[in-house]
């Protein structure tokens, strides 16, 4: 994301201590002459440091021999990080890299707790938005293209699943029906052009493309570039900026197949699933 310009000065205590813990993490039980050796903190430094962690509960050391190791509580602190504030991290650069080349804003969206909700946006750095405070904000499933990209890159029974969760489709049968076949409709054809498109959806004034941003075989969500429907069509955005949006979600692809996310997300469609027909 864009800089913010601020900056302080860096705290060199803390970055110690975090580099004891470090070493901790990769030497296991150790003497604080063999965490000296490893991080080259002086040894009166890295007693008051290790005095310090002991006493915030964040280390233990063993009596028997003196040495340290790490305690549960440092367990408690990554607990709380969920895969999703791993994804967002590594998402938010590469949204704002995307503003740079487009101008439009963009949204990161998932389906998660039976909404579309965003997660992420450059509404507010946008020069050509309206919009600023869009992070938690939801997005209809079935009329945006955000919802349409998301569900175009699950799979079938996936798809089921969210609808089931979302409760979006019609309140009698032939509704839901009508409902399900015009998005089957949409959702074969986003998979034939690579991405989803809207108009109205959400604003009767805005236009948006999107597609789908995957984790090897699961579906994370989807990513847009909203725009002004009188300034171009979404086949006039897709031919000036689809390239760059899917050059975003490539990026971000490659930077997350390095994580381990677990089973965050949704199964994938997959070459061998068998096709529902709209």
């Amino acid at each position: 994301m864009p800089d913010t310009g601020e900056t302080y000065p860096r705290v060199r205590a803390l970055e110690r201590g975090l580099e004891l813990i470090a070493a901790l993490s990769d030497l296991g039980w150790s003497n604080p002459g063999e965490l000296t050796k490893r991080t080259g903190i002086n040894r009166a430094t890295a007693y008051r440091l290790l005095f310090t962690l002991e006493q915030s509960g964040y280390i233990y050391r063993r009596p028997g021999d003196g040495r340290f190791f790490l305690t549960q509580k440092i367990r408690q602190l990554s607990d709380g990080v969920k895969d999703e504030d791993w994804i967002v991290q590594v998402i938010g650069p590469h949204m704002g890299r995307l503003l740079t080349k487009v101008q439009w804003p963009s949204d990161f969206a998932t389906f998660t707790a039976g909404r579309l909700e965003i997660k992420e946006s450059t509404h507010r750095f946008s020069p050509l938005s309206v919009h600023r405070a869009m992070v938690g904000k939801t997005r209809p499933l079935l009329h945006s293209s955000l919802g349409v990209a998301l569900l175009s890159a699950v799979s079938d029974s996936s798809m089921r699943q969210i609808l089931d969760v979302a409760d979006v489709l019609g309140p009698d049968a032939a509704a839901r029906e009508r409902e399900l076949q015009a998005l089957m409709r949409k959702r074969l054809q986003a998979r034939e052009r690579g991405y989803a498109d809207s108009t109205g959806g959400t604003d009767p004034n805005i236009s948006a493309i999107a597609c789908p941003v995957c984790w090897r075989n699961r579906v994370l969500g989807a990513i847009n570039i909203m725009f002004f429907r009188r300034v171009m069509s979404t086949a006039q955005a897709a031919s000036s900026h689809l390239g760059a949006l899917r050059q975003c979600v490539q990026d971000i692809e490659h930077e997350l197949d390095a994580l381990m996310l677990g089973e965050y997300g949704w199964p994938r469609h997959g070459a061998n699933e068998p096709e529902l027909q709209p």
